[in-house]
Protein backbone atom coordinates (compact mmCIF):
# COMPACT_ATOMS: atom_id res chain seq x y z
CA UNK A 1 0.00 0.00 0.00
CA UNK A 2 1.36 3.41 -0.98
CA UNK A 3 0.92 6.24 1.50
CA UNK A 4 1.24 9.93 0.75
CA UNK A 5 1.72 12.73 3.18
CA UNK A 6 -0.60 15.65 2.50
CA UNK A 7 2.32 17.94 3.32
CA UNK A 8 4.20 16.61 0.29
CA UNK A 9 1.35 16.63 -2.23
CA UNK A 10 0.45 19.92 -3.82
CA UNK A 11 -3.05 21.23 -2.96
CA UNK A 12 -4.11 21.17 -6.64
CA UNK A 13 -3.24 17.47 -6.77
CA UNK A 14 -5.37 16.70 -3.73
CA UNK A 15 -8.27 18.66 -5.22
CA UNK A 16 -8.15 16.61 -8.41
CA UNK A 17 -8.79 13.41 -6.41
CA UNK A 18 -11.91 14.82 -4.75
CA UNK A 19 -13.25 16.96 -7.58
CA UNK A 20 -16.80 16.27 -8.69
CA UNK A 21 -17.83 17.72 -12.03
CA UNK A 22 -21.35 17.76 -13.34
CA UNK A 23 -23.35 19.49 -16.01
CA UNK A 24 -26.86 20.41 -16.88
CA UNK A 25 -28.81 22.04 -19.64
CA UNK A 26 -31.99 23.88 -20.38
CA UNK A 27 -33.63 23.67 -23.76
CA UNK A 28 -34.67 26.84 -25.55
CA UNK A 29 -37.26 26.47 -28.31
CA UNK A 30 -36.38 28.77 -31.19
CA UNK A 31 -39.98 28.64 -32.40
CA UNK A 32 -41.69 29.65 -29.13
CA UNK A 33 -38.86 31.22 -27.08
CA UNK A 34 -39.75 28.96 -24.14
CA UNK A 35 -37.40 27.04 -21.84
CA UNK A 36 -37.90 23.41 -20.81
CA UNK A 37 -37.15 22.40 -17.22
CA UNK A 38 -37.58 19.06 -15.47
CA UNK A 39 -39.39 18.26 -12.22
CA UNK A 40 -37.28 15.98 -10.03
CA UNK A 41 -39.07 12.83 -8.86
CA UNK A 42 -39.53 11.59 -5.30
CA UNK A 43 -36.69 9.10 -5.81
CA UNK A 44 -34.20 11.85 -6.74
CA UNK A 45 -32.25 14.18 -4.51
CA UNK A 46 -33.92 17.59 -4.19
CA UNK A 47 -37.22 15.93 -5.10
CA UNK A 48 -40.12 18.12 -6.09
CA UNK A 49 -37.91 20.90 -7.43
CA UNK A 50 -37.60 22.15 -11.00
CA UNK A 51 -34.13 21.83 -12.45
CA UNK A 52 -31.86 21.27 -15.39
CA UNK A 53 -31.38 18.05 -17.35
CA UNK A 54 -27.98 16.46 -16.72
CA UNK A 55 -25.75 14.87 -14.14
CA UNK A 56 -22.26 13.84 -13.16
CA UNK A 57 -19.41 13.71 -15.68
CA UNK A 58 -17.80 10.28 -15.36
CA UNK A 59 -14.04 9.88 -15.06
CA UNK A 60 -12.40 10.18 -18.48
CA UNK A 61 -15.64 11.35 -20.12
CA UNK A 62 -15.75 14.47 -22.26
CA UNK A 63 -18.48 16.97 -21.29
CA UNK A 64 -20.34 16.64 -24.61
CA UNK A 65 -20.36 12.85 -24.24
CA UNK A 66 -21.64 13.16 -20.65
CA UNK A 67 -24.39 15.49 -21.84
CA UNK A 68 -25.46 13.10 -24.59
CA UNK A 69 -25.45 10.17 -22.14
CA UNK A 70 -27.45 12.05 -19.51
CA UNK A 71 -30.00 13.31 -22.04
CA UNK A 72 -30.50 9.81 -23.42
CA UNK A 73 -30.99 8.50 -19.87
CA UNK A 74 -33.28 11.30 -18.66
CA UNK A 75 -35.39 12.26 -21.69
CA UNK A 76 -34.98 9.18 -23.89
CA UNK A 77 -33.02 10.78 -26.74
CA UNK A 78 -30.79 13.67 -27.76
CA UNK A 79 -33.10 16.19 -29.43
CA UNK A 80 -32.21 18.20 -32.51
CA UNK A 81 -29.74 20.88 -31.51
CA UNK A 82 -29.26 24.04 -33.50
CA UNK A 83 -26.64 25.21 -31.06
CA UNK A 84 -25.07 24.24 -27.72
CA UNK A 85 -24.15 27.30 -25.67
CA UNK A 86 -22.30 27.60 -22.37
CA UNK A 87 -24.50 29.52 -19.93
CA UNK A 88 -22.88 29.44 -16.50
CA UNK A 89 -20.20 27.73 -14.39
CA UNK A 90 -20.55 27.22 -10.65
CA UNK A 91 -17.56 26.37 -8.43
CA UNK A 92 -18.13 25.49 -4.79
CA UNK A 93 -16.18 27.54 -2.23
CA UNK A 94 -14.01 24.50 -1.41
CA UNK A 95 -13.40 23.93 -5.16
CA UNK A 96 -14.55 20.32 -4.77
CA UNK A 97 -17.57 20.69 -7.07
CA UNK A 98 -17.92 22.30 -10.49
CA UNK A 99 -21.22 22.50 -12.36
CA UNK A 100 -21.42 23.58 -15.99
CA UNK A 101 -24.77 24.84 -17.27
CA UNK A 102 -25.60 24.93 -20.97
CA UNK A 103 -28.46 26.20 -23.06
CA UNK A 104 -29.40 24.08 -26.05
CA UNK A 105 -31.35 25.78 -28.80
CA UNK A 106 -33.83 23.40 -30.40
CA UNK A 107 -35.92 24.22 -33.48
CA UNK A 108 -39.18 23.63 -31.59
CA UNK A 109 -40.66 22.26 -28.38
CA UNK A 110 -40.62 18.48 -28.00
CA UNK A 111 -42.02 15.89 -25.63
CA UNK A 112 -39.41 14.03 -23.55
CA UNK A 113 -39.71 10.39 -22.52
CA UNK A 114 -38.97 10.67 -18.81
CA UNK A 115 -37.12 8.12 -16.69
CA UNK A 116 -37.54 7.62 -12.93
CA UNK A 117 -35.41 10.69 -12.12
CA UNK A 118 -38.14 13.06 -13.31
CA UNK A 119 -41.85 13.24 -12.63
CA UNK A 120 -42.65 16.00 -15.10
CA UNK A 121 -41.47 18.70 -17.44
CA UNK A 122 -42.64 22.15 -18.49
CA UNK A 123 -41.97 24.57 -21.32
CA UNK A 124 -42.10 28.00 -19.66
CA UNK A 125 -41.61 31.63 -20.59
CA UNK A 126 -38.20 33.07 -19.73
CA UNK A 127 -38.36 34.57 -16.24
CA UNK A 128 -41.66 32.85 -15.36
CA UNK A 129 -40.03 29.88 -13.64
CA UNK A 130 -42.10 27.18 -11.93
CA UNK A 131 -41.71 26.82 -8.15
CA UNK A 132 -39.89 25.60 -6.29
CA UNK A 133 -36.70 25.81 -8.32
CA UNK A 134 -33.70 23.67 -7.34
CA UNK A 135 -31.33 25.98 -5.43
CA UNK A 136 -28.64 25.76 -8.12
CA UNK A 137 -31.13 26.34 -10.93
CA UNK A 138 -32.52 29.32 -9.03
CA UNK A 139 -29.10 30.96 -8.80
CA UNK A 140 -28.47 30.44 -12.52
CA UNK A 141 -31.95 31.37 -13.75
CA UNK A 142 -32.35 34.50 -11.64
CA UNK A 143 -29.04 35.98 -12.76
CA UNK A 144 -29.64 39.03 -14.94
CA UNK A 145 -26.50 38.17 -16.88
CA UNK A 146 -27.78 34.66 -17.66
CA UNK A 147 -31.27 35.89 -18.58
CA UNK A 148 -29.67 38.36 -21.01
CA UNK A 149 -27.59 35.52 -22.52
CA UNK A 150 -30.66 33.33 -23.00
CA UNK A 151 -32.64 36.14 -24.62
CA UNK A 152 -29.76 36.99 -26.91
CA UNK A 153 -29.41 33.34 -27.94
CA UNK A 154 -32.95 33.30 -29.24
CA UNK A 155 -32.83 36.89 -30.52
CA UNK A 156 -35.48 37.93 -28.04
CA UNK A 157 -35.74 41.54 -26.93
CA UNK A 158 -34.68 42.36 -23.38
Amino acid sequence: MVRYSTRILRPWLLESYNLITALGTVFLSKKTGKIMLGLRSETSTFSGTWSFWGGKIEKGEQPIDALRRELTEEIGFVPAMEKLNPLDTYKSPDKGFIYYTYCIITPKEFIPTLNDESSGYAWVDIGRWPKPLHSGAKITLTSKKNIAKIKKLCNLSS
